[in-house]
């Protein structure tokens, strides 16, 4: 996690009279009704980065200063990258340039810089950090802000996030001065390209080489950029579009990036402002997503302003799962009025805007999310016609759950082959918002404890994971929601056997006998060939070795420890060596080829954990 807001004072700004928010985690999401004043709190954080001019009206007294307090974690990662940037000091030696940086900011201390950033009525902008009245070293290092309001535009992100993409080829290159304003370093515009271009190889200087050089890595990097970023484009929503970056020389416009849009069904191509409004917010939070996947990219925090508007309810969970996949790497900071949003996020990351008795904005300190879920429109609506309810972690498992049963069940599916009468609702951790909401929802519906929460066991102790997702709903239940919540029991919680469910898909006997592998012996010999080459480097399986005290020296070695390697190995990186080449429906085919051929042994303690309901148990084929 790079650096981040962890509190936030703002006074005197539009709305706000006096606002406090503290304990801010990778990710916030503000709630409330319409004219509250969430997106005053997302402005004044755009004032301190620079990004939001103050007019006079956003003053609510006009008699006094607005005035923006906070404090911003910098994590030993982000100080390594200030110190390469040569931010704030020049000292190449780390131990000095970080006894320098601290002179220079005093009030950064244990990992924390606190400060105000205080505007008066002449727009002036000063950051006052205790010791000096105006510390400018802190505007050069808050982290950038990449905003995204309801206009959805496109061209001012996709501008900033590659004006700031470099490569470690561009990196190692010597910045220099600017070819036509020499007060200014060179930013990569390359506006000389135009000027270079006219002259013959002989007439070049060789600064001029060397700026056609770094052009055409440039070029190089952003066709690799555009390889990603189409990556999770296609991912996210848009599966039969191509985004395309051409770079063109016109002797009257010089140089620029042109963004294409390339159908591939039609084999057409069109300027991406031609994507809907919906399409245009995926594209975005995709770019931004490519854009941090890599590890050279400045901190940075991600704002949006209602991501749901423009999106059907399906591309809603798919812009809630990307920014969701954001907030684990730079700190993401939305306003919502849509559920979909929010059920990916904890009670903790969600605050509720609303108007005090005078009519200014507050944050309510104890998020009510009963009031949140009915202010936001979800009722209990959403799971009605439904007997029983499977909440499993990862879309993957969801996908793989009813092949299991509609082999071991009977009136499971109905006769167009869709589910009947059961829901599995998939979510990204069996404690966040999503799962509560379920649960609250099984409640009202008196469906009482028909319920299974499904979880990977991450190499860990099941029984102790179970009792641990017990405890935290039954302390929720006692602390927040008396009477609201179904009782979790250990019945209703079932932790895996193996690391994850990738890893009941590794006998080599049931591969061997649906076409995966060629023969049990060639299973341990591609397993103990990637063990020498990467496997041995992962994290889970080091731990292996170390608390089991195990070797593997060879291939036998492979096979005897074959059932402590599902339970304790990372099973994603174990079911790509074999499944990789299997995609989409011929995935699903091979998978559901395995349960048919497995035994029932195979996939015990998850059938023993189903058939515990009467549900079920009364729907159980003859093995």
């Amino acid at each position: 996690m790079r650096m981040r807001i962890t509190s936030i004072h703002i006074k005197n700004f539009k709305s706000i009279r006096d606002l406090e928010i503290t304990d801010i985690e990778n990710a916030m999401i503000l709630v409330g009704r319409n004219n509250t004043g969430k997106t005053g709190v997302i402005d004044a954080i755009r004032v301190v980065a620079g990004e939001y001019t103050v007019k006079e009206q956003n003053f609510l007294d006009s008699t006094h200063n607005i005035e923006i307090g906070m404090s911003v974690e910098f994590t030993q990662d982000d100080l390594e990258y200030l110190h390469n940037k040569r931010y704030v000091s020049n000292y190449k030696r780390y131990d000095l340039w970080e006894k320098d940086f601290k002179a220079k900011l005093p009030s950064f201390q244990d990992g924390k810089l606190t400060f105000t950033c205080i505007v008066n009525r002449e727009g002036t902008k000063k950051y006052c950090d205790g010791y000096k009245k105006n510390n400018n070293y802190i505007s050069q290092i808050f982290p950038k802000i990449y905003y995204i309001d309801h206009t959805r535009n496109i061209d001012a992100i996709q501008n900033e996030v590659l004006r700031f993409y470099d490569k470690a080829s561009m990196n190692d290159m010597k910045e220099n001065i600017c070819m036509f304003d020499k007060t200014k370093r060179c930013n990569r515009c390359f506006e000389c390209i135009g000027v270079i271009h006219k002259k013959t190889p002989e007439e070049l200087t060789a600064y001029e080489a060397e700026k056609l050089m770094e052009y055409k890595l440039f070029h190089s990097n952003i066709n690799e950029f555009g390889e990603k970023l189409n990556h999770y484009f296609h991912l996210n929503g848009s599966k039969s579009q191509d985004i395309k970056f051409e770079l063109s020389f016109h002797p009257e416009e010089m140089f620029r990036i042109e963004t294409k849009l390339y159908n591939r069904e039609r084999e057409t191509y069109g300027s991406a402002k031609m994507l809907s409004e919906g399409l245009k917010s995926i594209y975005a939070l995709s770019m931004l997503e490519a854009y941090i996947d890599e590890d050279s990219t400045i901190p940075c925090i991600i704002m949006i302003e209602d991501p749901e508007i423009y999106l059907h309810p399906q591309l809603q969970k798919a812009a809630s799962e990307i920014l969701f996949r954001l907030s684990k790497k730079n700190q993401v900071m939305f306003s919502t009025h849509s559920p979909n949003m929010v059920f990916n996020f904890s009670s903790r990351q969600i605050k509720q805007v609303v108007l005090d008795s005078d009519y200014y904005t507050v944050v309510k300190e104890d998020t009510d999310i009963d009031t949140i879920l009915d202010d936001l429109g979800y009722t209990a609506n959403d799971l009605l016609n439904v007997n029983f309810i499977f909440i499993v972690e990862g879309k993957q498992d969801a996908n793989r759950l009813p092949l299991l049963l509609q082999k071991y069940y009977s009136e499971v599916y109905d006769e167009n082959g869709k589910i009947q009468r059961i829901s599995i609702i998939q979510t990204n951790s069996c404690t966040n918002i999503q799962t509560y909401a379920q649960l609250k929802y099984i409640n009202k519906l008196y469906l009482k404890d028909q319920f299974l929460m499904i979880r990977d066991s991450d190499g860990k102790n099941p029984k102790h994971l179970t009792k641990q997702l017990c405890s935290y709903y039954a302390q929720r239940e006692k602390e927040q929601d008396v009477g609201n919540l179904p009782k979790v029991t250990p019945k209703n919680v079932l932790i895996l056997k193996y690391y994850s469910f990738e890893n009941y898909f590794l006998d080599p006997k049931v591969m061997a006998k649906i076409g995966v592998v060629k023969s049990e012996d060639e299973f341990y010999n591609i397993l103990f060939k990637k063990y020498k080459d990467y496997l041995y480097k992962l994290p889970s399986f080091k731990r292996l070795i170390r608390t089991h005290n195990i070797r593997i020296n060879t291939k036998e070695d492979i096979k005897k420890n074959l059932e402590q390697i599902r339970i304790y190995v990372r099973g994603h990186n174990l079911y790509d060596i074999f499944y990789s080449r299997y995609r989409n429906d011929a995935e699903q085919e091979i998978l559901q080829r395995y349960i048919d051929e497995a035994p029932p042994e195979t996939f015990v303690d998850i059938l023993q954990a189903i058939d515990s309901f009467v549900y079920f148990e009364n729907r159980r084929r003859n093995d």
